[in-house]
């Protein structure tokens, strides 16, 4: 089994995220990072893009994601965010993270965090669902 990373670090998003309704009544900064565990050996050796996961692409649809949907939780989105990337048959498995970094705390924190780990098998109703 081939542990080729493909990574995104820090991509910084805007999104209506959070349990209460004053919470996501105006897009708040999120910082998603992941990585992906495919084979990128035939990519390498003949340069082609359509042989390897397309981060533009994935960046792309992540963003989307942010952008058009609500969570309230952290957890839900970096679910969402594994489910989109195993979508992909070429994906093996995937660690995501999230951070929200001005979450309404009672202290100053840099930032809050969820990070998971999913491979296919976790999403019995298969990766691509919702």
């Amino acid at each position: 089994m081939s542990t080729d990373l493909i990574e995104v670090r820090g991509l910084k998003l805007k999104g209506r995220i959070g349990v209460t309704p004053e919470e996501r009544s105006a897009p708040q900064p999120v910082v998603v990072s992941l990585a992906v565990r495919c084979d990128t050996r035939l990519a390498a050796a003949t340069e082609d893009l359509s042989a390897t996961l397309d981060y533009a692409r994935i960046v792309d649809r992540i963003g989307a994601l942010v952008a058009d949907e609500e969570f309230s939780l952290i957890e839900t989105l970096a679910e969402r965010i594994a489910r989109l990337l195993l979508a992909d048959p070429r994906a093996q498995d995937c660690w995501v993270r999230v951070a929200k970094t001005a979450a309404p705390l009672s202290e100053d924190v840099d930032e809050v965090a969820v990070e998971i780990s999913r491979e296919r098998s976790d999403f019995t109703d298969g990766p691509g669902r919702p």
